[in-house]
């Protein structure tokens, strides 16, 4: 079975000297207060996703310990631990092998995301690219968060907005209406627009050539219509075709290098802004902190020396690039001048042979004006027709992407229509459970609708709405969804004070909607009308104010992970 369960975690603080460590049970936990807010409910629960690389709201006095986190977790009944500290991670499973990651992007994103077999892939902003996502898009239906999710579904941890659109494939994803086959129709359609924008460069090239080409062909004051130029090019050609193909030869290379030539010459401004942008992110970053926190999304960056040289490594790449295209420049110029100057001899023969073909009835026209009208005539036509080429497989490419879409969109149409009834089947069921009478479930058809719950409805009863949306989309996932399914934490579900009758309502949900064999938190002050839900849980008290971490746990907890985050390099 696709289930994963949190079993220990551990929170050391060797700045303020404590700890705590918490067993957890594989059904049902509370964590309760007595009767103080304050105490760490949500800093515990926070730091289970924190340690995965999620960015819950941790508020600054917590941020000041410089917390070392260590969670015991299993996935379909293999065991692991996970640890981080900063933005250092590593990962270890039940043979002890383990592997050292810095940062949430890349291989770690990778190796979490292919742990909870989540194939799920967003696309970069302003590229035809997707990748693998942090585990925050993972977590984000198993954790309700006390301040921003019963208000706004999907936004239970901060640093989101680095993908665009993200909930348009998330949601899907999640629910089942989406697979891998999905997404491997996605990465198709973005290699296909990859190749179109290659191609669209090359015909921007052959645009260039031609150019040159009509730039050349205006300096020519020669006026030939083109029946009158074909038997021109018949006649001249049995005294002198040996010369026109030379001539259009040496024209046609003249306006490849030429063209090749303003090429690079734009490629070396791109390099000189890179090596000029490297230079100064180098110098901007080494006047900030060593942790640097993005001002779009939010991404806290690492800013030691090592990447800061990776920096200055850029800037050197750059430069670099520069010198080889410069180095290239200087060739092709000596091409163009080595061509030319062969040009100009063709060219003095033909003016030899001028005063043989010339004669006074066209007072404008010589043999070399005519000949450079057909060598112009005769590239241009190469050049177009190459040109149509590409124009033509533009076009195929176009239709092969409109294909790919199409199946992409097919795929999905059967398992939307399936997920979208068994949400019409449960979320109004849970509703009624729940007592919301005021939420109008006809306006809510599917998981992807989530805007409306918070909107419906009074603060209470919206509340009530957003726990139904939220268990319909956990018993979706454990339905259809091809991925690990995570425990299921709810931060202080008896928001806005549920009547009693209601409260009681909302644990009878928890204890007979909830799937067989997944794993319960939830966070809340102490009540009688959780006894139900006592009786089969482990429970958690805290009630000393702004103390989740003990003094005198300290010494225990720090001998028995004192090796870990010393260790440096994967054993895998």
């Amino acid at each position: 079975m696709k289930v994963m369960h949190f079993n220990r975690l551990t929170i050391l603080s060797k700045k303020a000297k404590k700890a705590a460590q918490f067993d957890f049970s594989r059904s049902y936990n509370l964590i309760l207060s007595k009767q103080k807010n304050s105490v760490g409910k949500s800093s515990l629960v926070k730091n289970i996703f924190w340690c995965f690389g999620c960015e819950p709201q941790l508020d600054d006095n917590w941020k000041s310990l410089d917390c070392r986190v260590i969670l015991d977790f299993d996935v379909k009944g293999k065991s692991y631990q996970i640890a981080r500290h900063g933005n250092r991670f590593i990962l270890k499973d039940q043979e002890g092998k383990h592997k050292v990651f810095t940062g949430t992007g890349g291989d770690f994103s990778a190796e979490i995301m292919a742990l909870f077999e989540f194939d799920a892939l967003l696309a970069v902003r302003d590229k035809d690219e997707v990748v693998t996502p942090p585990p925050a898009y993972y977590f984000l239906p198993f954790y309700i968060d006390q301040k921003q999710s019963w208000a706004n579904a999907w936004s239970s941890f901060n640093n989101l907005a680095q993908f665009a659109s993200w909930k348009k494939t998330i949601i899907p994803y999640h629910t089942g209406m989406i697979g891998k086959d999905y997404f491997d129709k996605t990465k198709q359609i973005c290699s296909k627009k990859i190749e179109m924008a290659e191609t669209t460069k090359e015909i921007d090239r052959f645009d260039t050539a031609i150019s040159v080409i009509s730039e050349f062909s205006a300096n020519n004051s020669i006026i030939i219509d083109e029946v009158e130029l074909d038997e021109i090019e018949e006649e001249l050609s049995i005294n002198i075709m040996d010369l026109h193909f030379q001539q259009e030869i040496l024209f046609e290379e003249l306006a490849n290098l030429r063209a090749e030539k303003a090429h690079i010459e734009s490629q070396i401004v791109i390099a000189r802004q890179s090596f000029e942008d490297a230079v100064a992110d180098f110098e901007f970053a080494e006047r900030l902190d060593e942790d640097i926190e993005c001002p779009t999304c939010g991404v806290v960056h690492d800013n030691s020396i090592v990447n800061r040289f990776s920096l200055f490594q850029d800037g050197n790449q750059a430069k670099e690039i520069i010198e080889r295209f410069q180095n290239y420049l200087v060739r092709l110029e000596h091409d163009i001048l080595t061509k030319d100057s062969a040009f100009k001899s063709v060219r003095e023969k033909i003016n030899e042979l001028d005063k043989k073909y010339s004669s006074d009835q066209h007072s404008t026209r010589s043999l070399s004006s005519v000949l450079d009208a057909i060598s112009s005539k005769s590239v241009r036509k190469k050049v177009e027709a190459n040109r149509s080429l590409k124009i033509e497989s533009l076009h195929k490419q176009n239709q092969d992407e409109k294909l790919l879409v199409k199946d992409r969109t097919a795929l999905s149409k059967d398992s939307r229509r399936l997920v979208n009834e068994a949400f019409q089947e449960c979320f109004p069921r849970y509703l009624w459970k729940l007592k919301a009478f005021g939420v109008n479930a006809n306006s809510i058809k599917s998981p992807e609708n989530y805007t409306k719950v918070a909107e419906s409805g009074g603060a209470a009863e919206s509340t009530r709405a957003m726990l139904a949306y939220y268990i319909s989309v956990y018993n979706l996932i454990y339905k259809y969804g091809n991925h690990v399914l995570s425990p299921l934490v709810i931060d202080t579900p008896n928001q806005h004070e549920q009547a009693a009758k209601h409260y009681e309502s909302i644990v009878s949900l928890l204890i007979d909607e909830l799937p067989e064999h997944s794993q319960l938190f939830v966070c809340g002050m102490d009540s009688s009308k959780l006894e139900l839900l006592k009786s089969k849980a482990k429970t958690i008290y805290l009630d000393e104010e702004h103390s989740l971490l003990k003094s005198n746990e300290f010494e225990k907890v720090d001998f028995e992970y004192s090796g870990l985050f010393d260790l440096k390099e994967s054993s895998v």
